[in-house]
């Protein structure tokens, strides 16, 4: 697992590297200017190209500077672009910006450059520290790079793009388009949620001499490595007992095909057993589909009244059917929601549920999040440990802040939730993050547009609850569950294409 910094803990990080560590500033721009080269001569290769550097007042402008300068000693054609009051540089930037005009004068331009023909361009103008809008004629020069891009240039951008704000990858009123980031040291929050990822083009991490050493504390967002993904080992001497029972709450009388994914993709995870607890008329749906799944089943008591958002509470829930008792003894571990539907019924057997759990963990999605919503206290009340894995719309439900703010806030509206409500939440995503109830949030970096299709949420519940299963401390399935269910995605893509692929195309590339 790897960390991901904000602005002011990578400020903090640089800040102490120069302290505890002794490396001072100077040369942490020097090697962020070096590493940003490299790239450069890289995409040159043997062809002569012409290179513009445009930098801001800081010292992303210092490195910017710095990077043009190693350029220009090895010969490559480099002009420079400075943006902004010259009295606002950096003690830094200043002198790299004096070292390129003691070098070469005439490559630096102030304020203006009438033409961009140049095959590469290196933003450097604002980096992290960006905190309003791009206006005047930084937006004007960003508007000019974008064009040069789409005319043939190629850009390349340190450490964020300009314009994108380091905290939450929200576009400040416009923003460089860059084929490729050199992130520094650690990568920032921007660099991986959206828009922000968009815009950042190619990721390349560059070790400047920022190490874990440098951070003064753990940092609250990290994400999962390539090689942390994996499914539990399985020993040799075991049985179907060894690998735990997903007791999964699923499926309503119109809608069977929630717990027809759920189930097989906890199969597929690697779980024992899994009993689907059902309404009677999609046994021969569930068995059709999958004949591992083991089955109970329930029917109708009489005819809805309210639906389940309507009743404040369930506090007078009768014991319901026997096949409902014993699933819920025999289990490990609950999941509960997927296409239960939200009436009074619904609730009534997702509240015994939760009151019953005795301790087991339990995954609550869809239906069964939007029954909460309207009865917080059958989260609240319940003793088990809990994971919630509710998409926009379900957290708004949940919060009643608006989807566009907590699309654009993911990491703070999860994180204040899991925080509140004792809850490890997993908000679903372009970027899912999950959330510990301690105020840590791992960020998912893997996953595709094509797993945007109905019933890619009920193949995350499977996989998570089977973790569990399993015997994965509840937050670590969650998060690991994610990027199971993310890198599943992408197999899938690269067989079937984001348009043809589907959530059971998911459930076959678990592995």
């Amino acid at each position: 697992m790897k960390y991901i910094l904000s602005a002011e803990e990578m400020r903090s990080a640089d800040a102490r590297t120069a302290e505890l560590m002794h490396v001072s500033s100077a040369v942490l721009m020097e090697r962020a200017a070096l590493l940003t080269a490299e790239r450069v001569v890289k995409r040159i290769g043997k062809k002569r190209r012409k290179v513009l550097i445009v930098c801001g007042p800081g010292n992303n402008g210092g490195d910017g500077f710095a990077c043009g300068r190693i350029l220009l000693e090895k010969g490559i054609e480099t002009d420079f672009l400075y943006i902004g009051d010259e009295g606002k540089m950096s003690l830094l930037e200043r002198e790299q910006f004096l070292s390129v005009r003691a070098l070469k004068e005439e490559a630096v331009f102030m304020g203006s450059l009438p033409v961009m023909d140049h095959d590469i361009i290196v933003d450097a103008i604002f980096g992290i520290s960006l905190s309003r809008n791009v206006e005047g004629a930084y937006a004007d020069v960003i508007g000019r790079i974008n064009g040069a891009r789409r005319s043939g240039a190629f850009v390349i951008s340190i450490d964020i793009p300009s314009g994108i704000e380091a905290d939450t990858g929200q576009v400040m009123g416009i923003a460089v388009e860059a084929d490729e980031t050199l992130v520094c040291g650690f990568y920032k929050y921007g660099n991986f949620l959206h828009p922000g990822t968009r815009y950042s083009g190619k990721l390349i991490l560059g070790d400047i001499g920022i190490t874990e050493k440098s951070l003064s504390g753990k940092p609250r967002l990290s994400y999962l490595e390539k090689n942390d993904i994996r499914l539990p080992e399985r020993i040799p001497d075991s049985n179907k007992g060894s690998y735990g029972k997903v007791l999964l709450f699923a499926g309503s009388s119109d809608i069977a095909g929630a717990a027809c994914l759920a189930g097989k993709a906890a199969l597929r995870s690697g779980c024992g057993m899994v009993r689907v607890l059902t309404h009677e008329r999609n046994r021969e749906i569930l068995q059709s589909f999958c004949p591992e799944l083991l089955i109970s089943t329930y029917g109708d008591k009489g005819k809805e009244k309210a639906p389940a958002e309507q009743l404040s509470l369930f506090d007078n829930v009768n014991v319901p059917e026997e096949s409902m008792t014993k699933a819920l003894s025999w289990c490990s571990v609950i999941a509960a929601g997927p296409g239960i539907g939200t009436g009074k019924q619904a609730g009534e057997r997702l509240s015994y549920l939760l009151k019953n759990a005795e301790n087991r963990p339990v995954v609550l999605d869809a239906d069964a999040l939007n029954i909460i919503a309207g009865n917080m206290d059958l989260l609240t009340d319940c003793s088990s440990e809990i994971v919630i894995t509710p998409h926009l719309m379900e957290m708004s439900r949940l919060t009643g802040i608006p989807v566009a703010e907590i699309k654009s806030h993911l990491t703070s509206v999860a994180s204040d939730f899991a925080t509140g409500y004792h809850v490890i939440t997993v908000l679903k995503d372009s970027r899912t993050v999950t959330a510990l109830p301690d105020g840590r949030v791992i960020l998912n970096t893997n996953g595709n547009n094509g797993m945007a299709k109905a019933g890619s949420g009920d193949v995350l519940t499977g996989i998570i609850a089977a973790l569990i299963a399993q015997g994965l401390p509840p937050e670590k399935a969650a998060y690991l569950g994610v990027s199971i269910h993310g890198a599943a995605g992408d197999r899938a893509f690269h067989k079937m294409g984001a348009h043809g692929m589907m959530a059971t195309d998911i459930i076959e590339n678990i592995r």
